[in-house]
Protein backbone atom coordinates (compact mmCIF):
# COMPACT_ATOMS: atom_id res chain seq x y z
CA UNK A 1 0.00 0.00 0.00
CA UNK A 2 1.67 3.31 -0.77
CA UNK A 3 1.94 6.19 1.21
CA UNK A 4 -1.37 8.25 0.03
CA UNK A 5 -3.61 4.97 0.83
CA UNK A 6 -2.37 4.85 3.72
CA UNK A 7 -2.78 8.20 4.89
CA UNK A 8 -6.47 7.94 3.77
CA UNK A 9 -6.61 5.03 5.48
CA UNK A 10 -5.09 6.35 8.49
CA UNK A 11 -7.37 9.57 8.10
CA UNK A 12 -10.76 7.10 7.85
CA UNK A 13 -9.45 5.29 11.06
CA UNK A 14 -9.00 8.76 13.23
CA UNK A 15 -12.71 10.03 11.86
CA UNK A 16 -14.06 6.42 13.10
CA UNK A 17 -16.27 7.56 15.95
CA UNK A 18 -15.38 3.72 17.58
CA UNK A 19 -11.99 5.35 18.94
CA UNK A 20 -12.57 8.62 20.04
CA UNK A 21 -9.71 8.62 22.45
CA UNK A 22 -6.96 7.77 19.47
CA UNK A 23 -8.57 10.87 17.54
CA UNK A 24 -8.05 12.65 20.45
CA UNK A 25 -4.11 11.29 21.48
CA UNK A 26 -3.74 12.05 17.66
CA UNK A 27 -4.51 15.26 18.20
CA UNK A 28 -2.75 16.55 21.10
CA UNK A 29 0.53 14.37 19.72
CA UNK A 30 0.06 16.68 16.95
CA UNK A 31 0.13 19.64 18.88
CA UNK A 32 3.21 18.74 21.17
CA UNK A 33 5.02 17.47 17.80
CA UNK A 34 4.33 21.06 16.58
CA UNK A 35 5.52 23.09 19.92
CA UNK A 36 8.37 21.04 20.36
CA UNK A 37 9.30 21.57 16.29
CA UNK A 38 8.38 25.25 16.84
CA UNK A 39 10.78 26.19 19.57
CA UNK A 40 13.74 23.46 18.37
CA UNK A 41 13.66 25.75 14.90
CA UNK A 42 13.45 28.86 16.51
CA UNK A 43 16.41 27.84 18.67
CA UNK A 44 18.07 26.86 15.77
CA UNK A 45 17.57 30.05 13.52
CA UNK A 46 18.41 32.29 17.09
CA UNK A 47 21.43 29.75 17.38
CA UNK A 48 22.78 30.72 13.39
CA UNK A 49 22.53 34.49 13.42
CA UNK A 50 25.66 35.75 14.86
CA UNK A 51 24.72 37.75 17.77
CA UNK A 52 23.79 34.81 19.95
CA UNK A 53 26.56 31.98 20.41
CA UNK A 54 25.04 29.48 22.02
CA UNK A 55 22.19 26.58 21.41
CA UNK A 56 19.43 26.82 23.80
CA UNK A 57 17.07 24.05 24.55
CA UNK A 58 14.67 25.69 26.89
CA UNK A 59 11.50 27.63 24.98
CA UNK A 60 10.35 30.80 26.47
CA UNK A 61 8.63 29.81 29.87
CA UNK A 62 12.39 28.01 30.17
CA UNK A 63 10.60 24.89 30.60
CA UNK A 64 10.56 22.24 27.59
CA UNK A 65 9.10 19.24 26.42
CA UNK A 66 12.04 17.87 24.24
CA UNK A 67 13.62 14.68 25.07
CA UNK A 68 16.06 14.88 27.98
CA UNK A 69 18.38 12.96 25.65
CA UNK A 70 18.47 15.93 22.82
CA UNK A 71 19.36 18.74 25.56
CA UNK A 72 21.96 16.82 27.04
CA UNK A 73 23.71 16.67 24.09
CA UNK A 74 23.68 20.05 23.03
CA UNK A 75 24.18 21.00 27.09
CA UNK A 76 27.96 19.36 26.55
CA UNK A 77 29.11 22.25 24.16
CA UNK A 78 25.95 24.98 23.43
CA UNK A 79 28.29 26.81 21.33
CA UNK A 80 29.53 23.89 18.82
CA UNK A 81 27.91 23.07 15.63
CA UNK A 82 28.91 19.47 16.28
CA UNK A 83 26.63 19.04 19.29
CA UNK A 84 23.66 20.29 17.96
CA UNK A 85 24.03 18.51 14.18
CA UNK A 86 24.34 15.10 16.79
CA UNK A 87 21.73 16.11 19.01
CA UNK A 88 19.33 16.73 15.68
CA UNK A 89 20.33 13.26 14.72
CA UNK A 90 19.75 11.16 18.01
CA UNK A 91 16.29 12.96 17.95
CA UNK A 92 15.76 12.09 14.23
CA UNK A 93 16.94 8.68 15.17
CA UNK A 94 14.70 8.39 18.64
CA UNK A 95 11.46 9.36 16.61
CA UNK A 96 12.67 6.70 13.75
CA UNK A 97 12.99 3.90 16.84
CA UNK A 98 9.35 5.20 18.18
CA UNK A 99 7.62 4.24 15.33
CA UNK A 100 9.30 1.29 14.53
CA UNK A 101 8.83 -0.18 18.12
CA UNK A 102 5.91 1.84 19.31
CA UNK A 103 3.54 2.88 16.16
CA UNK A 104 4.42 0.38 13.72
CA UNK A 105 4.10 -2.35 16.47
CA UNK A 106 0.89 -1.20 17.17
CA UNK A 107 -0.57 -0.62 13.93
CA UNK A 108 0.48 -3.95 13.15
CA UNK A 109 -1.41 -5.85 16.18
CA UNK A 110 -4.33 -3.47 16.09
CA UNK A 111 -4.08 -1.51 19.31
CA UNK A 112 -4.24 2.15 20.15
CA UNK A 113 -1.27 3.30 18.36
CA UNK A 114 -1.32 7.23 18.61
CA UNK A 115 -2.41 6.88 22.28
CA UNK A 116 0.34 4.85 23.14
CA UNK A 117 2.81 6.76 21.31
CA UNK A 118 1.66 10.09 23.01
CA UNK A 119 2.31 8.02 26.71
CA UNK A 120 5.88 7.05 25.25
CA UNK A 121 6.71 10.46 23.72
CA UNK A 122 5.64 12.84 25.90
CA UNK A 123 4.17 10.39 29.05
CA UNK A 124 7.38 11.64 30.77
CA UNK A 125 6.81 15.28 30.30
CA UNK A 126 2.71 15.29 30.60
CA UNK A 127 2.74 12.70 34.10
CA UNK A 128 6.40 13.62 35.66
CA UNK A 129 7.18 9.74 35.10
CA UNK A 130 10.35 8.65 33.25
CA UNK A 131 10.08 7.53 29.73
CA UNK A 132 11.20 3.62 30.64
CA UNK A 133 8.47 3.93 33.01
CA UNK A 134 5.93 4.36 30.33
CA UNK A 135 7.31 2.12 28.17
CA UNK A 136 7.09 -0.82 30.94
CA UNK A 137 3.76 -0.07 31.10
CA UNK A 138 3.41 0.01 27.79
CA UNK A 139 5.35 -3.50 26.68
CA UNK A 140 3.46 -5.02 30.13
CA UNK A 141 -0.03 -3.81 29.74
CA UNK A 142 -1.50 -7.23 29.75
CA UNK A 143 0.09 -8.36 32.86
CA UNK A 144 -0.94 -5.19 34.53
CA UNK A 145 -4.08 -5.20 33.30
CA UNK A 146 -4.68 -9.08 34.12
CA UNK A 147 -3.32 -7.84 37.92
CA UNK A 148 -6.11 -4.99 37.66
CA UNK A 149 -8.87 -7.74 36.39
CA UNK A 150 -7.87 -10.11 39.06
CA UNK A 151 -8.19 -7.62 42.07
CA UNK A 152 -11.70 -5.92 41.01
CA UNK A 153 -13.28 -9.77 40.81
CA UNK A 154 -11.88 -10.44 44.40
CA UNK A 155 -13.29 -7.43 45.10
CA UNK A 156 -16.75 -8.38 43.28
CA UNK A 157 -16.78 -11.71 45.00
CA UNK A 158 -15.81 -10.35 48.74
CA UNK A 159 -18.07 -11.38 51.23
CA UNK A 160 -17.59 -9.22 54.41
CA UNK A 161 -19.75 -11.16 57.07
CA UNK A 162 -17.23 -14.35 55.99
CA UNK A 163 -14.47 -14.34 58.34
CA UNK A 164 -10.55 -15.67 56.61
CA UNK A 165 -9.20 -18.52 57.59
CA UNK A 166 -6.07 -16.57 59.34
CA UNK A 167 -9.00 -14.49 61.11
CA UNK A 168 -10.09 -17.56 62.99
CA UNK A 169 -9.24 -17.60 66.46
CA UNK A 170 -6.95 -20.95 67.86
CA UNK A 171 -8.95 -23.23 69.85
CA UNK A 172 -8.24 -23.49 73.59
CA UNK A 173 -7.37 -27.11 74.05
CA UNK A 174 -7.79 -28.59 77.67
CA UNK A 175 -5.03 -29.72 79.39
CA UNK A 176 -5.52 -33.45 78.37
CA UNK A 177 -6.07 -32.40 75.18
CA UNK A 178 -2.45 -30.75 74.93
CA UNK A 179 0.76 -32.44 72.94
CA UNK A 180 4.04 -31.98 75.18
CA UNK A 181 6.84 -30.88 72.93
CA UNK A 182 9.47 -33.57 72.49
CA UNK A 183 12.78 -33.03 74.39
CA UNK A 184 16.13 -34.91 73.13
Amino acid sequence: MGFKEEFNKETKDLQNVKRPYESAAFILFVILIIQQLFFVLKNLIDFMKPVNTWFSTANITITTNNQGFFSRIVGIDSTSWIYVILAFAALGLYYFLIYAFVWNYCRKRGLAKWTWTLFVVFGPAIFLAPAYIWYTIYVFRPYIFRFIKRGVEEYNTFNPNKAFKEEMPEPILKPEQQVEPETK
